[in-house]
């Protein structure tokens, strides 16, 4: 019976996963030596649960399949539809069912605690989003990401260059949030406003920041309402995106009211092929590339490293946190149009 439960939880999640990444193109940029085949002390089955199936975690997913493939490894994979209960039953179906290590990204980041709890004494590698408190962390419970105080930083960078050499010191700006809380929102949005300020540049919201769950869609919709109630596309200077995908739906709704944003600076996060596209055609001033393979792929290598008893660390190549030896960071990059070429 609990392999009957299991076995239908999986079954919807890939086809949650077969609608989204069916027309999508699977870009290994910058892909880690991890990823090669190669002889570990684990070679068995592996739970991925996902808070969702975005373009991003998209990636992340196949790259993930592929890293546990190489290593003679089978993926099973489920998303929750950003709900954290369903994720805890997931865990504890996992659990049931016999996994001998559990791969998460959190729906909820305040809720690492729980999920260790469902886990009991199945080791958990939280990847991509960061638990909100890291102090949950030990031996068997480990993270793998990118630091997301990097990532608005880098957005700053980009910007801050760009609005220099234009020899504006006062600027409007729209703001297109993530998920409202979390810690990926928080700090992007927080990155790039004080990287701007530090530089000297006043930045004024020309209206107020939006909330979009980093989905096209939704921002898409959102620019759409500020075009409804009239706001003047003239006077904004810059756009500022928590992720790429909402940039291009900010974009796709300019592009459909005919406004010309070619003076506008816009900026994303991700990397994702959309993002790289708009950097390359000249729409979005930067990305910021978050490497949906390396982590994977040090992901992958962790889960496999614990399930077969041996020091999570061996053989990934990047570096553990200076105060928190459970985690594990995949460096942001900044992607501008004087190196997009290099991640294409």
């Amino acid at each position: 019976m609990k392999r009957n439960r299991w076995t239908a939880l999986l079954l919807a999640g890939a086809v949650c996963a077969s609608m989204l990444t069916g027309c999508m193109k699977f870009t290994p940029i910058n892909a880690e030596e991890e990823a090669e085949e190669s002889v570990d002390a684990y070679q068995g089955a592996l739970t991925l649960i996902l808070p969702k199936k975005d373009e991003y975690l998209s990636y992340l997913h196949q790259a993930a399949k592929a890293s546990a493939e190489a290593k003679g490894c089978t993926l099973n994979a489920v998303d929750c539809n950003e709900d954290q209960d369903k994720e805890i039953e997931y865990v504890t179906a996992a659990v049931n069912e016999g996994a001998e290590v559990i791969i998460i990204a959190l729906a909820d980041n305040t809720r690492a605690q729980d999920v260790i709890t469902a886990a009991g004494d199945i080791p958990v590698v939280f990847v991509n989003r960061t638990p909100a408190d890291l102090s949950v962390l030990d031996e068997t419970h480990v993270y793998v990401g990118s630091n997301e105080d990097e990532s608005g930083a880098y957005q700053g960078e980009a910007l801050v260059a760009y609005l220099q050499e234009q020899g504006k010191t006062n600027i409007n700006y729209l703001m297109f949030n993530g998920n409202e809380g979390q810690d990926s929102t928080i700090k992007r949005t927080a990155g790039v406003l004080t990287a701007l300020d530090d530089a000297g540049i006043e930045a004024t919201a020309a209206a107020e920041p939006v909330d979009c769950e980093y989905d096209r869609t939704e921002a898409m919709n959102a620019m759409n309402l500020m075009l409804a109630d009239g706001i003047d596309m003239d006077t904004i200077d810059v756009i500022i995106s928590n992720n790429d995908a909402m940039a291009c739906g900010v974009m796709e709704a300019l592009d459909q009211a005919e406004i010309d944003y070619s003076d506008i600076a816009i900026v994303g996060v991700d990397g994702t092929n959309s993002g790289i596209q708009a950097v390359n055609e000249g729409k979005m001033l930067a990305t910021v590339y978050q490497n949906a393979t390396g982590q994977a792929a040090a992901a992958v290598q962790a889960a496999v490293n614990l399930a077969g008893g041996v020091a999570f660390t061996e053989n990934i190549s990047f570096d553990a946190d200076e105060e928190n030896a459970s985690v594990i960071w995949v460096p942001f990059e900044l992607i501008t149009a004087d190196n997009v070429a290099d991640y294409e």
